[in-house]
């Protein structure tokens, strides 16, 4: 058989459903050359094209429960803010109809460019724009999944709808904010401030110090995110006497798949900078509240001494995460819950708001500027660890293994912005 030859085998000359043959008659068994061969198989594909569109499929009878069972299993798929934030933009978009008359399925095109020109307009009471492009992008896209929900087209792929969006990004073109970091010696700061607080304020303070003081340590020492803080449990948390501590964190935002990682968490030189001592003085806390509650925790701290030397390396640890984590269901209790000003544990895990507030809170006491407060978020210890690591000559492979992230870019501009004379040529022009 030469390169420009094919040779087929026919079974039998095919002929389509009106009994009429493809292309011409076929021979038995023959060699074809290049050009008769792409003939034959263009016919061929036609055919089944032709097959495939007169074909009406009936809908598979399915079991009672089936429907709800397939509709469950879709939404699993959607991470819980994600899920919760369509639901939000999709009930802003139909009180928004409702206010001017409007039919919100389906929408027409012209009626959801009209929705994002005058949502971008509006603006806050200080001057500045209420919504950003991309939270109006997004509720585009949560409009657009309504509708393929419903089997209905996308008014979001509109040209017109794309274009004014477009043109709202080109107008409102600015940096991105981004938050300021909290450096080893901030945190420093904030700790001791607030640990010098509580011992003035009585036992309540003296929870809340030290729920505060864990939070910070292991948002820096771990480069997490808010939502993988305000996500671990008790049994999450475990101790490695070489180590540290041994973080799980079974979920984050780039892993909504639930794969997993590992953080690690070692034992600080300063034991008020330690994360190991700060878990165990919180799990002191938890441990006491489990066994009698309320009680119990002002029996332990009401006369708790200043901390000043390591907690843990004493031979009396706070007990098996796993004693707590019995409590709790689905992977255990919280491990930052809620406090109240009383001093009164709650059941919840804190919310990513609220580790951005205590952030905030703590730096005010701290001496922070309003300026500089402002700035700060619960990513700012993320950003921090990053920061501080790249200043005393973290490679950016190390600092990766810690964070989890999947692209240098994302270090590299931490790096630029908060680190910018690190490995900097101008530093070397004799300035």
């Amino acid at each position: 058989m030469t390169a420009t030859a094919l040779e087929v085998v026919w079974a039998a000359p095919t002929a389509q459903q009106d009994g009429s043959a493809l292309d011409g008659p076929v021979p038995a068994r023959g060699r074809l050359d290049g050009a008769g061969a792409a003939a034959t198989l263009v016919g061929l594909a036609r055919a089944a094209a032709a097959a495939a569109a007169g074909a009406v499929t009936p809908p598979p009878l399915l079991p009672a429960g089936a429907a709800a069972a397939m509709a469950a299993l879709a939404g699993a798929g959607v991470a819980g803010n994600t899920r919760a934030a369509r639901e939000s933009d999709w009930a802003g978009f139909l009180r928004w109809c409702q206010a001017g008359g409007h039919s919100p399925v389906p929408a027409h095109p012209l009626l959801l460019r009209w929705y994002v020109t005058q949502k971008a307009a509006e603006v806050k009471p200080d001057g500045s724009p209420a919504y950003a492009p991309a939270t109006l992008t997004r509720w585009v896209a949560t409009i657009n999944a309504a509708h393929t929900a419903a089997g209905l087209p996308r008014p979001g792929r509109d040209d017109q709808v794309r274009d004014a969006l477009a043109a709202i990004r080109r107008v409102r073109a600015s940096p991105p904010r981004r938050r300021a970091p909290l450096l080893t010696d901030d945190i420093r700061h904030l700790l001791s401030t607030a640990r010098a607080a509580a011992q003035d304020d009585g036992w309540a303070a003296r929870v809340a110090e030290r729920r505060d003081s864990c939070l910070l340590l292991f948002g820096l020492a771990g480069a997490l995110r808010r939502s993988e803080l305000v996500g671990l449990t008790v049994a999450d948390v475990t101790p490695s006497r070489a180590d540290g501590l041994v973080l799980t964190l079974r979920r984050s935002k780039t892993d909504q798949q639930g794969a997993g990682r590992t953080v690690t968490l070692p034992y600080g030189v300063h034991p008020q900078t330690c994360p190991v001592c700060a878990h165990h003085r919180w799990r002191e806390v938890l441990d006491a509240h489990t066994a009698t509650g309320r009680a119990g925790v002002i029996r332990l701290l009401r006369r708790d001494p200043p901390f000043t030397a390591h907690a843990c390396h004493t031979t009396t640890g706070p007990a098996d995460p796993t004693d707590l984590a019995a409590e709790g269901t689905g992977g255990g209790v919280p491990l930052f819950r809620t406090v109240h000003r009383t001093g009164v544990l709650g059941d919840g895990q804190l919310s990513g708001q609220a580790v951005a507030q205590v952030v905030r809170r703590r730096a005010a006491a701290a001496g922070f500027s309003p300026g500089q407060v402002a700035r700060l978020g619960g990513h700012s210890l993320r950003v921090g660890f990053v920061t501080q690591a790249v200043r005393n000559g973290a490679t950016t492979q190390t600092v990766m293994a810690q964070t989890g992230h999947a692209d240098e870019r994302m270090v590299s501009v931490y790096a630029r912005r908060h680190a910018g004379l690190v490995g900097n040529a101008v530093t070397h022009i004799g300035l």
